[in-house]
């Protein structure tokens, strides 16, 4: 049986595959620093901004104060809006076929809710998104200091929702190890491979986790698991 449903948010609710991001390394030259040390750097303080322990903006600047450089307040300024705007293009650009799937799931009575790794500027532009309002619940890795694949950040959904993790599946295209995390707090995981699909760079890779090729496909298995069962007169 499932009540609830957990959604990751990039690559499975939206996609960025036509936006395609700036990644933050490309972004060394214009703090004044080399891309090859900046890299590792970023890489290292990477998971504290993910979780909300430090800011992008000053991540940021101390990435660059450390490699003996300087990023002025206008830069970073800058950098931070340009975060914000990408991103926000993505969650204001929600396609069709995603919010059908969600009504779809809402007429089912299931409980639904986002659980996601991103920075805050990943996601400042939610509340204007057609997504928010389809949603239960959302877990922002940086506003609960938690990143999946720990299991907690699945159990503080179910928690929030009021659901039992034995009733709950969770849906997501598997970076960070998210599914086998959402396997390990007890939740059923299946990859999202509809915008997956569409990057030049994806490929079928074996995986020991049920994978879902369309929204389609998606709905109509929640509605087999939902379907009566004849009860059987001896």
């Amino acid at each position: 049986m499932v009540r609830a449903v957990l959604f990751d948010l990039f690559e499975t609710l939206i996609t960025e595959s036509e936006t395609r991001r700036t990644g933050v390394s490309s972004l060394a030259a214009d703090l004044g620093c080399e891309r090859e040390t900046f890299r590792p750097r970023w890489k290292a303080v990477r998971p504290a901004v993910m979780i909300g322990r430090v800011s992008f903006r000053q991540a940021l600047s101390d990435v660059t104060a450390k490699l003996g450089s300087r990023a002025d307040e206008a830069t970073l300024q800058r950098m931070c809006e340009e975060r914000i705007h990408a991103t926000g293009e993505a969650l204001t650009q929600v396609e069709p076929q995603i919010l059908l799937m969600l009504d779809c799931l809402r007429k089912r009575d299931l409980r639904l809710g986002v659980v996601s790794n991103c920075f805050e500027e990943d996601v400042a532009s939610w509340p204007r998104s057609s997504l928010a309002s389809h949603f239960d619940c959302t877990v922002f890795s940086f506003e609960v200091g938690l990143a999946k694949p720990n299991p907690e950040i699945y159990l503080e959904a179910t928690r929030r929702l009021g659901v039992d993790v034995s009733e709950t599946w969770f849906v997501g295209d598997g970076a960070h190890g998210e599914l086998p995390g959402a396997e390990q707090a007890g939740l059923r995981a299946f990859r999202a491979l509809w915008f997956l699909k569409r990057w030049p760079h994806y490929q079928e890779v074996p995986c020991s986790t049920s994978s879902i090729a369309s929204v389609d496909e998606f709905v109509s298995l929640v509605e087999q698991t939902l379907e009566p069962h004849p009860t059987v007169v001896p």
